[in-house]
């Protein structure tokens, strides 16, 4: 779910878009024990507590130590979030003092951790420099935005932890994994409005323009996509592009083509209920701002089919879709918009087939022109059949009639409502689809 950015544009064009995560417990036998009393069970030995342990003691400790974080961050506790590391004055303490103040910035309906799982062992210099006792603990977590969130969005941090005296407490978060999360944004803010979330890095008076983004996409989203959902936005605006690859879990080569992107976590229901939508800065400043208005109203269709659908459908009709959403009511034509594609088409080297996965992956091949494919795929269903029957073409690929059935193969979906909504076959519609593009390009 991402918005390209075509290579070609500028500040001035908005044709310049394209559309567009065992220590076993022992105890000692007894040393000098007899062959015959040893033999026996003993009475004394039965009824004696066994010795806790340690690995489980410490990981509860640790589960303790956790809940109290979480509890601290919750309540905006500083000194009970403070009272969890090793030292507020190392550089991990000073960067967690910050991430406790990013967090309070923050709407939290819920901030959780999970049991934590050990992690590989730190490497013998590496145990020299924080403590033999120190160890590395996997942590799962989970938090929700309020009026945002219907659904958790789940996280992996690795905590280093070190014993001082009876306790346990956090030392490092760099020996491991740790994903980079919202609160992590350098220079963190947040910025709201009547139905949109921005946090972003720099300040929330820069954040407010993405706030008035969010609040006519949502408006505009709605006059096509009429399914019941929250009708709630959180934009991402990372520093730049590497700082939004962070975010994905991605390299930052792989977001160079990318205008935004939508993430989140799909339920056991199949629909999703924390979603971001991840801007990408960089491309974003050289797009006018007709054309920033389209990227995210491209990415809130998104939002809103996801919270909507329970299975997915072909690539060529979700990004289309997203695309026919974006572009409506911005009074330019096919051969603004889809020039990179009409071009290829004049030169007869056009498409013979929708667009497929590949086509869409900017780490194969530039991906301008498989937007626009798609876009005048979904456009020409909704010129041929209307804007109505279109969201019921698109609702009927995309939802299980039975979820005990599951989702089934996305192109047979879409096959089949070809047949029953649309009245035709995929293989009749790509002829006229084919015949449409040859005459635009013409």
């Amino acid at each position: 779910m991402r918005t390209a950015i075509g290579r070609q544009w500028t500040l001035s064009a908005v044709a310049a878009l394209v559309s567009g995560l065992c220590l076993a417990g022992c105890t000692d036998a007894g040393q000098g024990t007899t062959t015959a009393t040893a033999s026996r069970p003993s009475t004394t030995a039965s009824t004696q507590p066994r010795a806790p342990d340690p690995a489980v003691a410490r990981e509860q400790a640790l589960v303790a130590l956790l809940d109290a974080r979480a509890e601290a961050v919750l309540a905006k506790d500083r000194a009970a979030f403070a009272a969890t590391l090793d030292s507020t004055r190392s550089g991990f303490g000073l960067r967690q003092l910050q991430l406790f103040e990013n967090l309070t910035k923050l709407p939290l309906g819920s901030f959780t951790y999970g049991t934590p799982e050990p992690a590989p062992a730190l490497g013998p210099e590496r145990a020299r420099q924080i403590g033999p006792d120190a160890w590395v603990a996997k942590v799962g977590g989970r938090y929700t935005l309020h009026g945002f969130d219907t659904v958790p969005r789940a996280y992996e941090s690795h905590f280093t932890v070190v014993r001082r005296g009876d306790r346990w407490l956090l030392a490092d978060d760099a020996d491991g994994g740790t994903q980079a999360q919202l609160w992590d944004l350098p220079r963190m803010a947040v910025a709201r409005g009547r139905t949109t979330l921005v946090v972003g890095s720099g300040t929330s008076a820069a954040l407010r323009s993405y706030v008035a983004l969010g609040d006519r996409a949502l408006a505009q989203v709605a006059k096509t996509w009429r399914e019941p959902w929250a009708g709630r936005l959180v934009l991402v605006v990372p520093s730049g592009a590497g700082q939004m690859a962070a975010q994905l879990g991605q390299q930052e080569a792989d977001v160079e083509q990318v205008a935004a992107v939508t993430d989140g976590p799909i339920g056991a229901d199949g629909r999703g209920g924390a979603d971001r939508v991840v801007i990408n800065p960089q491309a974003f400043r050289r797009l006018a701002p007709l054309g920033r208005q389209v990227v995210v109203t491209h990415e809130v269709t998104h939002v809103a089919i996801r919270a909507t659908t329970n299975r997915p459908v072909p690539l060529w009709l979700s990004e289309g879709m997203a695309d026919f959403v974006g572009y409506q009511d911005v009074g330019l034509g096919p051969d603004q918009i889809a020039a990179a594609l009409l071009a290829r088409v004049r030169a007869g080297q056009g498409p013979n087939a929708l667009p497929g996965a590949s086509d869409f992956d900017p780490t194969q091949s530039t991906i301008a022109p498989s937007y626009n494919a798609a876009w005048l795929a979904v456009r020409l269903i909704a010129e041929r059949y209307g804007v109505e029957r279109l969201a019921r073409f698109y609702k009927t690929a995309a939802t299980m009639p039975d979820p005990a059935d599951g989702p089934g193969d996305a192109d047979a979906n879409t096959r089949a409502a070809f047949s029953t909504v649309l009245r035709t076959s995929e293989v009749a519609f790509v002829r006229s689809w084919l015949a449409y593009l040859d005459r635009l390009a013409a």
